[in-house]
């Protein structure tokens, strides 16, 4: 089995015990072996004291019920013991010999006690599952992965399907930023592992320009001679960024295509049938984070490919502390609220 050259060190996999967090499991523990990483499984219950508070209104009349500090505590230890017999059980079923485990019981909304966990203890890499919503909800609601996939600071896998034992296809999305290059070595490193090719594909998108109808035909030309030049230009530095990040894993292919990128992402996932998609994310977060969102968002809500998701080296310096998404949360509610009632 071949050992990740740049590898992960300290791997988090998020279990709720679903079918959806169990392609999570199958992807982190083979991730964790050829890394020689260590492995914390993970699951979080929920503030009793915060859930027993919320079920306390009734029509008007008062709470139903005030529970004492004794009765959430004794739940809270119930939620706790329940989920750590469910972990032991999960990590005695699985074929985890000789890898350095751990599990973690964390309290709270699953986002923010993940990001906390993975602060605190230097985890670098967070491994979890999705579940398909509505568009609607996803909006309004949002789930753990995108969350975590917005506001996380370390790179997150968002898996669907184990990790392959056989050939695949690697594609890195590359935008020419900074984390461009985190994206490549990541991506090269992992195509090593996997006896997988890697893909580099750069997305340019001229649509709005070069389909106006007001433009005259010498104007057109020079669109085309432009975009041309682009293309061009765009293969140039795909092999200056696969030299300087991946000299070790042999020949790349190089893709260049014009459109929307996370339409073209897609495409080329499927066309390539590719095993893993690695891209960076410009971590937004607030309201435009909800209704705007970004490429890696939109791709993950789309692709049914496992996702890996890279943050820039300067969002994880300045990453947010998880009391504050918490406030981030309420602010966006109460917006939202307001705009629809008010």
């Amino acid at each position: 089995m071949t050992k990740l050259s740049k590898c992960f060190e300290n791997i988090l996999v998020a279990t709720d015990f679903s079918d959806a967090a169990g392609a999570a499991v199958d992807t982190a523990v083979p991730i964790a072996r050829r890394c020689g990483a260590k492995l914390t499984f993970a699951h979080v219950v929920p503030d009793a004291a915060a859930s027993l508070a919320m079920a306390n209104y009734g029509d008007g009349g008062g709470p139903l019920w005030v529970p004492t500090p004794e009765d959430a505590a004794r739940l809270q230890n119930e939620l706790r013991e329940g989920a750590e017999q469910r972990l032991r059980k999960l990590v005695l079923e699985m074929r985890t010999g000789g890898l350095d485990l751990a599990t973690e019981v964390l309290t709270g909304e699953p986002y923010e006690s993940i990001i906390e966990a993975v602060k605190q203890k230097g985890i670098d890499l967070v491994v979890v599952g999705t579940r398909g919503m509505s568009a609607i909800k996803r909006v309004f609601v949002g789930s753990t992965a995108t969350r975590l996939a917005r506001m996380c600071p370390v790179p997150v896998w968002v898996a669907r399907g184990g990790l392959p034992d056989n050939a695949q296809t690697v594609l890195a999305a590359v935008d020419f930023s900074p984390v461009s290059e985190r994206i490549v070595s990541v991506s090269a490193s992992m195509a090593a592992a996997l006896n997988a090719r890697l893909h580099v594909l750069h997305v340019y998108d001229t649509n709005e320009l070069y389909g106006a109808p007001t433009i005259s035909d010498e104007t057109r030309a020079e669109f085309s001679y432009y975009r041309r030049r682009a293309r061009r230009e765009a293969f140039g530095r795909l092999e200056r960024l696969v030299e300087s990040q991946a000299a070790d894993h042999g020949t790349a292919t190089f893709h260049v295509a014009q459109g929307t990128a996370h339409r073209v992402i897609n495409s080329t996932a499927r066309r390539l049938d590719a095993g893993l998609v690695v891209m960076g994310s410009v971590g937004r977060r607030g309201l435009s984070a909800f209704f705007i969102g970004n490429t890696a968002e939109k791709v993950l809500h789309t692709l049914h490919r496992s996702l890996l998701v890279i943050k820039p080296l300067e969002f994880e310096a300045k990453s947010p502390k998880a009391e504050n998404a918490g406030a981030q949360r309420r602010e966006l509610q109460a917006t939202v609220a307001s705009t629809f009632v008010g």
